[in-house]
């Protein structure tokens, strides 16, 4: 009789178990795939521009011994750059897509006459883009190879999945016609093959059906997993065709194409930066109006959901960073750094640092920015260690002094432990700004971090070298000049200006 009485009172407590709900859905934790270890990273990388038609450079620094270790030419106006594996640096060249102005340059097998835009007495000449693969050996620059964008295209970012063989380049102005590229604009992704074999494009894909030709797809992201690829287009709003909105693919690893998977939900402002998060269940967005948007990866094939999070603005920010070893972004801009927190599925502000001016008078005597009175600032790029102790916000200033402009940079570091700015704050010396060349560049101060954790690098494009801040004493040690600028037609000396920075192998 118990034993009946046991087994009626299991039966029924099963059964009220499982009546509670009418579905069992597990709590997912992000699990972060493994990752190289960073201290491996041995170099930081200056990506120089030379000017509109002289190759620019790439210059490798030792970690190790604070010294350059190598310098590679890349191709005419590179712009960005994207680290491939543990050896290779995919390095973006845009070339030139600007009226030519007088100098009668002649044709070469990528430096084209094409018809002039309607109403128009200029002709437009296009050198063709390129990608500029580095390949190192140790902490130098082997060798290089070129793969051929098409032309006209005006890329101007490449991403990649980490130890993937297959890129991804924004193609705003590509011509489905090459012969008449003025009136045959689908702004598009350029898929790119960078494996061991045949390496160059194996297709394009139109950022929407049918897109506006002012879509102009800006920023990628690929998710860690290599299975998604997301696509800033920063145009006006509202969304139409494809303008002020995000485009999601998903990628075929096997024929190396894309589907499209969709994306509901608005932007506010035009989309200018994109970061996946290290698990790939999410994308955070960064707006031109400094607001923090984020996807959330509900679905294997999609639509997903984008969410603003009004409560997060960072007014000024043009660029996001995302430290998948603490699973928080920075997100600098004018006079603050943001620390959000993206482990959860609703981002959240764990601290907003303020970013205060080096004293003019605590500078050296001989730093023209001593003799200045310190304007609106400019944060522009954060670098986090790698041993999750410190990061370091570049900031600068523009004034003039006795008639020339200056610029007056400085770098903060940042406790990540207690989400405060240490002080002093650290002065980096000035320069006379490079205008306008620096003033139109992507990026005027780029940062990145040693792997090893000893230092953090400021590439400076008025400055034309990249400076040198020792994390153990928070101080400023040296500035490595970038290679000397190439004479261009007429031997015209080009400047030749850091625009991005990034950490190598």
């Amino acid at each position: 009789m118990k034993r009946f009485l046991c087994l009626g009172f299991l039966l029924c407590s099963y059964v009220a178990i499982s009546g509670c709900g009418d579905t069992f859905r597990p709590i997912i934790i992000p699990n972060p795939p493994t990752f190289p270890n960073p201290a491996a990273t041995n170099t930081v990388v200056s990506i120089n521009d030379n000017g509109s038609f002289v190759a620019g450079s790439a210059m490798a620094i030792d970690v190790a011994g604070d010294s350059v270790s190598s310098i590679a030419s890349a191709d005419v106006h590179p712009i960005f750059a994207a680290q491939q594996s543990a050896n290779e640096i995919l390095v973006l060249n845009q070339a030139v897509t600007e009226a030519e102005t007088g100098t009668t340059l002649g044709t070469t097998n990528c430096l084209l006459l094409v018809p002039p835009p309607p109403a128009s007495t200029l002709y437009v000449y296009d050198v063709c883009p390129s990608i500029t693969e580095l390949n190192f050996s140790s902490v130098s620059i082997g060798s290089t190879s070129t793969i051929t964008l098409p032309i006209y295209s005006s890329p101007n970012f490449v991403a990649i999945a980490p130890l993937a063989t297959t890129a991804y380049v924004t193609l705003p102005t590509y011509p489905t016609d090459p012969t008449n590229p003025q009136t045959t604009i689908v702004p598009s992704v350029g898929i790119i093959n960078v494996g061991t074999t045949t390496k160059g494009l194996v297709g394009t894909v139109p950022v929407v059906s049918n897109p506006s030709a002012a879509a102009n797809p800006y920023a990628l992201a690929v998710t860690p997993d290599n299975t998604k690829l997301y696509v800033a287009n920063d145009s006006p709003c509202p969304a139409t065709n494809g303008t002020c909105s995000i485009s999601a693919f998903n990628t075929n690893n096997t024929d190396v194409s894309l589907s499209t998977r969709g994306v509901s939900g608005t932007l506010s402002s035009p989309p200018i930066w994109l970061s996946a998060r290290s698990d790939s269940q999410a994308v955070y967005v960064l707006e031109a109006s400094g607001t923090l948007a984020y996807i959330s990866i509900a679905s294997t094939t999609g639509p997903d959901v984008l969410t603003e999070e009004p409560s997060i603005s960072v007014p000024g920010a043009v660029k996001m960073v995302y430290d998948g070893n603490l699973n928080q972004l920075y997100i600098p801009g004018g006079s603050q750094v943001a620390i959000v927190d993206v482990s959860q599925s609703v981002p959240a502000t764990l601290a907003t640092i303020p970013i205060t001016a080096v004293a003019p008078t605590s500078r050296s005597a001989s730093d023209q920015c001593a003799a200045t009175t310190a304007t609106t600032l400019n944060t522009i790029d954060v670098a986090a260690l790698p041993d999750n102790s410190q990061a370091y916000a570049g900031t600068y200033y523009e004034t003039a002094v006795n008639g020339v402009n200056y610029i007056c940079p400085q770098v903060t570091a940042i406790n990540i432990t207690s989400n405060t700015a240490e002080l002093p704050v650290i002065a980096i010396p000035g320069f006379p700004a490079s205008e306008p060349f620096c003033t139109n560049a992507r990026f005027r101060l780029t940062m990145s971090a040693g792997g090893d954790s000893t230092r953090a690098y400021l590439a400076s494009c008025d400055g034309g070298m990249v400076n040198i801040i020792d994390t153990s004493t928070n101080s400023y040690i040296e500035n490595q000049p970038v290679p000397a600028a190439q004479p261009g037609p007429g031997a015209q000396n080009l400047p030749q200006n850091p625009v991005f920075l990034l950490a190598g192998p």
